[in-house]
């Protein structure tokens, strides 16, 4: 079996284990885990990335040299 084929059945087999273990966290099946932390740390790790993106697009706004063509005018 290819490398390939082989790390894709794996990512497969992961995102059905991994899904899995979701579900039952935020139906409140695992005890011990609170289920609206199912909800809180996926929307906290989405708005992290949304200021992460819209931080990196101001850095690079910033650190852009003008173009010569904009600078005389």
């Amino acid at each position: 079996m290819r490398l390939g084929k082989a790390f894709g059945f794996f990512l497969m087999l992961v995102s059905v284990i991994l899904a899995t273990f979701y579900m039952t966290w935020f139906f409140g099946f695992i005890n011990g885990l609170d289920p609206e932390l199912a909800v809180k740390i996926p929307i906290l790790i989405i708005v992290l990335f949304f200021f992460f993106v819209v931080g990196w697009i101001g850095y690079v706004m910033y650190t852009t040299p003008i173009p010569r063509s904009f600078k005389g005018g």
